[in-house]
């Protein structure tokens, strides 16, 4: 083992601190984060994306006192997760921290980053099927935001 390789085990062990130690309002940035790093081709800048996660987050009124905040935790989770980081071990720790009414709208702001267009492809029914699973989401529910953002 060789000084990069314990170098990038502190830098792995800091990240999972940032992640553990998530308040809700963090878990709801950072499963929209995973959506879009998970949709992304390599060469993506997330600047969309960010922007987008920003509105929806302003928009919710679990943001209200926090509006300061959202652009500092949407460019913290960006910045932290990249090609090795494992996506569903950070959205099941999100999922922890979320109550049930709290993992719907997770859910419903993976669909608008997945599907920002309202096209539901094979693909991103793939993807977004593994969120539900992950966020605890009914089949039920699950289809009825789809449908909703399908129809915006």
């Amino acid at each position: 083992m060789g000084p990069n390789d314990k170098h990038i085990e502190e830098i792995e062990a800091y990240k999972e601190n940032l992640i553990g130690d998530l308040t809700i309002n963090d878990a709801l940035i950072l499963v929209a984060v995973c959506a879009a790093k998970e949709k992304a081709t390599p060469d993506d800048n997330h600047i969309d994306d960010a922007k987008r996660i920003a509105a929806l987050a302003q928009n919710h009124p679990i943001f209200l006192d926090l509006a300061d905040s959202i652009e500092t935790s949407i460019n913290k989770f960006m910045n932290m997760i990249g090609t090795t980081t494992d996506l569903l071990k950070a959205v099941d720790t999100a999922a922890n921290v979320l109550k049930p009414e709290l993992k719907e709208i997770a859910f419903n702001w993976v669909a608008e980053i997945i599907m920002p267009d309202g096209v539901l492809t094979e693909q991103r029914k793939n993807n977004l099927d593994k969120y539900a699973l992950l966020l605890n989401i009914d089949s039920n529910d699950a289809q009825r935001i789809l449908v909703e953002i399908s129809n915006q």
